[in-house]
């Protein structure tokens, strides 16, 4: 059966000769991988640079429950896209992204909060100029809301170190190796408190934003099960220069 779906590609690899597997996740079917039999021929009518990490497609599929590999029968730029492509210089950030969500996205049906959420923060992405400093430290962190995991922001004068392992912001007398520093809890609690149309006004030094990236990625591995060392880190930590 043929089904309409937005998607948002995570990744793709080559299979065969001419064909490729693409990685993708729809609002209607959640995490899927599609064959795209002869899509690297010069003869195929389906483009391979369609299937760049983030684009947002509309997709035809055909979909079977159960099915390891399903099949795309057309696909285009989704119309809620106001650009194709993103610019050379934010292509860093945007492998990042793929890869953070392509170990966290494992679940094979729709949500359509989610889907919203990921659709709104890429095409945010597209359309702004200047990728703000802290833009990736705020979409990791909001993700978790729909991962299960969110941090209860309960940041007071008495709860001040944010524990890692609970989520919660903590009192001294509980600190311990999985607690952030005064200073870093203090620059998560702000980020907890502001909203993707105000990050362009979280000024952060280039260290606390290294330290904070490395810390919400450890907050990740430990209550995100089978999430591994991420093989583009260290090439966004060198390009880094939001």
């Amino acid at each position: 059966m043929i089904h309409k779906t937005k998607a948002i590609i995570l990744g793709s690899v080559k299979y065969g000769e001419t064909s490729f597997i693409v990685h993708a996740y729809t609002e209607k079917f959640g995490r899927q991988s599609y064959m795209i039999k002869g899509g690297r021929s010069k003869k195929s009518r389906t483009k391979s640079n369609l299937f760049q990490s983030l684009f947002l497609l509309d997709m035809n599929v055909s979909h079977r429950d159960g099915k390891n590999l399903q099949m795309i029968q057309e696909a285009q730029f989704s119309e809620s896209t106001p650009h194709l492509n993103f610019e050379t210089h934010k292509n860093h950030l945007v492998l990042f992204l793929a890869e953070v969500l392509s170990k966290v996205l494992k679940e094979e049906e729709g949500d359509a909060l989610l889907f919203s959420f990921l659709s709104d923060h890429i095409s945010y992405l597209i359309q702004v100029d200047k990728i703000p400093k802290a833009y990736h430290l705020s979409f990791l962190l909001n993700l978790t809301r729909f991962l299960g995991f969110y941090p209860h922001d309960n940041w007071s004068e008495m709860n001040q170190i944010f524990d890692l392992d609970n989520a919660v912001f903590v009192g001294l007398e509980s600190r311990h190796a999985h607690c952030l520093n005064n200073h870093i809890s203090d620059l998560l609690h702000l980020l907890l408190q502001t909203q993707l149309n105000d990050i362009n006004d979280v000024d952060l030094y280039t260290e606390d934003l290294k330290i904070l990236l490395r810390a919400i990625l450890n907050f990740y591995a430990l209550h995100s099960h089978g999430f591994s060392k991420l093989k583009s880190l260290s090439v966004f930590e060198d390009l880094n220069d939001f």
